[in-house]
């Protein structure tokens, strides 16, 4: 299996290094897209630009893009036909605006437009919250395309005990977007009905 995995601008870049990670564990060839947004939130977020370039390699990524490399493989909807699937991990809102709209400026929004070109499944991860009228209307033209949307959100059913369990349910939830089943990264439904833990119990005791 061969996915793209495009980085914009937006919080949350250690999703997209957590994703490299996991399917470079199970044998999947990872490109990356990296924006030059996502490198001022990298500063922020995952150290420095530096380390997070050089950690996407670490953890398994085959090639590393920039957005504007727009002679990249990825660009032409004739490579396109290799890739099985693309994840943008964070979205940007603009980002999704432009996939909606068919505005292909950078190597990102190429990549993900020639997958929906082609039939392909293009998993967006949305971060931004709260989200107003202009931002739901951008989700649904771009889910209209074919995009499908995946909030960063909590999945609280499975008693996420560290910031770990909150990534692997996010991470997870991807991968079930994807169609790709075989993985333990989240206790799913009903089997997380038998863990142990009790977030209300744990914040405020037994009163």
């Amino acid at each position: 299996m061969y996915v793209v995995v495009g980085v914009t601008g937006s919080s949350g870049l250690i999703l997209s290094l957590r994703l490299v990670e996991v399917l470079s564990s199970m044998n999947y060839r990872v490109d990356v897209v990296i924006s030059r947004a996502s490198m001022k939130v990298a500063e922020g977020e995952c150290v420095s630009p530096d380390f997070f370039t050089s950690k996407v390699r670490e953890l398994g990524a085959k090639e590393v893009y920039w957005e504007d490399e727009l002679d990249a493989p990825l660009s032409s909807s004739s490579y396109a036909v290799y890739v099985d699937w693309v994840a943008i991990v964070p979205a940007t809102i603009k980002t999704i605006s432009a996939i909606a709209y068919g505005f292909a400026d950078n190597l990102v929004i190429r990549a993900a437009t020639n997958a929906l070109r082609l039939g392909k499944k293009v998993i967006a991860v949305v971060r931004e919250t709260p989200l107003g009228v202009i931002e739901l209307k951008s989700l649904y033209m771009a889910a209209k395309a074919g995009v499908v949307i995946v909030p960063a959100v909590v999945g609280f059913y499975t008693k996420p005990s560290t910031l770990r369990d909150v990534i692997d349910f996010i991470v997870g939830k991807i991968l079930d977007a994807a169609g790709v089943k075989d993985h333990s990264l989240y206790a799913r439904w009903p089997q997380s009905k038998d863990l142990k833990s009790d977030l209300c119990l744990e914040m405020y005791g037994g009163r």
